[in-house]
């Protein structure tokens, strides 16, 4: 069987707006509509696994009456995802997300999708239990689950469990979980200094005396910083870029890390990778900018002399 990425999604839809003004409280700002893609940090992800020729699986609800649902499984499919495991259901509403640009600065507000959590039968354990790799949020994973004991179950079968580190923290519930999943952590050094803030030791000890696997901890400007049990890798960050939009350059970072695993890449390479699409990301407008072949990032890297 062909190893595959399992994107555990919470669709949502991105519509993008230009102001004319950064707002304050209880001002206002015109603002431009400049367009509208699929997007949500493990939808992102997958189509840019996806777009390195490998094989990735999309699991979401969305609702039978809203009227981007058409619009987001048309997107993941062109995105060459499988859409097989997307639940159609009534009394469901998709997300999305209104993203404001005003100049170097961007508002970003969520409006989170309603939804029941997933009914997790044969079919669905047997999806999540034979994925190579399990990526999503913590609160997508909160919310789609009623317990994590589906994904404890996937591990002892061998399936790793992959978690974008976004979150305050505040909540030790959330903490707990993290710790118990996470065989795979991408992470901000913001995110990292919070979680590290809410837990009893350095989070590092915590999950490789938990027997994860990896931990990247992206810093901007300043590179990526990778850590496994007993090694430790740094990145710098690409240089003299034209920066369009940032939106999904974290998204790339780990959807490509990801593609390279499964495509047998050491660490080290695997992080290059995903810092240079991380950087590609940027110079194209949305989330999907990181949609591009191996190819296409060894390419970027030679214009902007940066060693794979």
């Amino acid at each position: 069987m062909e190893d595959y990425l399992l994107t555990i999604l919470g669709s949502s839809v991105d519509y993008f707006y230009e102001a004319e003004s950064y707002p304050i409280e209880g001002d206002f700002s015109h603002a431009r509509y400049t367009g509208s893609s699929a997007g949500g940090c493990p939808f992102n992800a997958g189509a840019v696994a996806a777009s390195k020729k490998i094989s990735v699986k999309a699991l979401d609800m969305l609702g039978k009456d809203d009227e981007s649902t058409a619009f987001l499984i048309s997107e993941a499919r062109r995105l060459n995802m499988d859409c097989e495991n997307i639940i159609i259901r009534e009394k469901v509403s998709n997300g999305k997300v209104i993203i404001i640009n005003t100049g170097d600065k961007r508002t970003m507000f969520v409006v989170d999708p309603i939804r029941p959590h997933y009914e997790v039968d044969e079919k669905m354990q047997d999806l999540l239990n034979s994925s190579k790799y399990a990526y999503s949020l913590l609160h997508i994973i909160n919310r789609s689950f009623s317990s994590i004991e589906p994904l404890l179950e996937a591990k002892r079968h061998g399936s790793r469990i992959i978690i974008d580190g976004t979150s305050k923290y505040d909540d030790p519930i959330r903490v707990k979980m993290l710790y118990d999943l996470a065989d795979g952590l991408f992470i901000n050094k913001t995110d990292y200094q919070r979680l590290k803030k809410h837990s009893s030791e350095d989070p590092k000890t915590i999950l490789f005396n938990n027997n994860a696997e990896f931990i990247c901890v992206t810093d901007g400007s300043n590179g990526t910083h990778l850590y496994t049990k007993d090694k430790e890798y740094y990145a710098e960050s690409v240089k003299n870029i034209n920066v369009k939009d940032s939106t999904g350059a974290g998204d790339s970072f780990a959807g490509t890390f990801l593609a390279c695993l499964i495509k047998g890449f050491e660490y080290e390479r695997a992080l290059r990778y995903a810092s240079i699409s991380g950087a590609y990301a940027c110079t194209v407008l949305g989330g999907l900018g990181g949609v591009a072949s191996f190819e296409a990032l060894e390419n970027f890297a030679k214009e902007h002399n940066y060693d794979l």
